[in-house]
């Protein structure tokens, strides 16, 4: 275990709501409203989002913890001390935060994972791939391409939000004179371009 210099045996265990079996993405969002009460952290809310490559996220500018939902619903009967272990987590880092300003994975958040209950909080849970397979199978469906050689800059899965004023005053770094005003999106077929 790393040393962060907070001693273990000085700090008294924060006692959270009763953990229970949850059933359902419900019972979990449930549960953290009950822990963020509980710790007062009443500014704070809860919501899920769609990240696919993080479990957890502790937003500090919106006061806002949120949680994977393709995370949760992967590991809600897999092993949902994982879910937990992800939960406890982002509330470290609010209370850090609210109580001391510290953002981060420094000392003050350590010293709250430890009395929420997490014995070892600098280990990252190792998950399997939870993306869902629908994002899995997603190909390149747009590119950004040099409009009179086809020479392909960029590929995208979702058209890209640049209009066409935007595009005549984009370039490619370090080849502005070739690809000024030159650039165009195209949209792939099945057969190609």
């Amino acid at each position: 275990m790393m040393d962060f210099g907070v001693d273990e045996e000085d700090m008294e265990p924060i006692a959270l709501p009763a953990h229970r079996v949850w059933e359902d993405l419900q019972d979990i969002a449930v549960y953290v409203q009950m822990c963020l009460s509980e710790l007062g952290l009443r500014r704070w809310s809860f919501c899920w989002d769609r990240a696919v490559r993080r479990m957890g996220c502790c937003n500090i500018t919106r006061a806002q913890i949120s949680l994977s939902r393709y995370f949760a619903e992967a590991y809600l009967k897999k092993d949902p001390e994982m879910i937990r272990h992800t939960i406890l987590h982002e509330l470290a880092h609010a209370l850090a935060v609210d109580n001391y300003g510290e953002t981060g994975h420094g000392k003050v958040w350590y010293m709250y994972c430890l009395r929420l209950g997490l014995r070892n909080p600098t280990v990252r849970c190792k998950c399997e791939d939870f993306t869902p397979a629908h994002f899995q199978r997603r190909t390149t469906r747009y590119v950004l391409c040099h409009r009179e050689t086809g020479e392909i800059f960029r590929r995208y899965k979702a058209k890209p939000r640049k209009n066409a004023a935007r595009l005549q005053r984009t370039y490619i770094r370090g080849r502005k004179e070739e690809t000024l005003g030159k650039l165009v999106i195209r949209r792939i077929d099945d057969d190609g371009l």
